[in-house]
């Protein structure tokens, strides 16, 4: 639906956050390069999770499309939680990658439980991404994949996780 709408009008605002904004041909072809280079690093498949701790920005949006075009799903962590929180999630997904920005990388990866840390706004990465390509990744997702996995708050004890898949994903936006 996202790549209908880059089709139906890509030069129409589709991100505005302080003062950066982004086409919808534009977070379509950064996501794409975010796709390739996640398939790039790592062998991610159909319903893998990828933990996306990041603060609310074009990255965040950037992280979320990125994941999904390279096949996987996402798992939402907000980077106020507390690092056993966190650790508790990425250890009751088996995380294996975690996008996050640079400002929490030192935090996530003493708490990664070993998963491949991607600093989505660092120099570096941002340079890496610049020369993947801009096209569409290929993946064999369907609409009953995982799109992602939302945690309650864990108040009677520890959070439990929720699987969306992509159909419940359109459903919830939608209706």
């Amino acid at each position: 639906l996202f790549e209908e709408q880059v089709e139906a009008s890509p030069d129409s605002i589709a991100v505005v956050y302080n003062d950066i904004s982004l086409t919808y041909k534009e977070l379509d072809e950064t996501a794409n390069q975010l796709a390739h280079y996640i398939k790039q690093h790592s062998l991610i498949k159909p319903d893998d999770l990828v933990g996306l701790c990041l603060d609310r920005s074009e990255y965040m949006l950037i992280g979320i499309l990125g994941v999904l075009k390279a096949g996987g799903a996402y798992v939402p962590m907000d980077p106020s939680y507390p690092d056993e929180r966190i650790k508790y999630i990425m250890e009751d997904t088996s995380t294996q990658l975690i996008l996050t920005n640079n400002s929490y990388n030192g935090r996530i990866e003493l708490v990664s439980v070993g998963a491949k840390v991607i600093t989505i706004d660092s120099e570096q990465v941002r340079e890496e991404l610049s020369v993947q390509p801009k096209t569409r990744v290929n993946t064999e997702v369907t609409s009953s994949n995982l799109a992602y996995v939302i945690y309650t708050s864990g108040t009677t004890g520890n959070p439990k996780g929720v699987l969306i898949n992509h159909t419940g994903m359109v459903n919830i936006l939608f209706f």
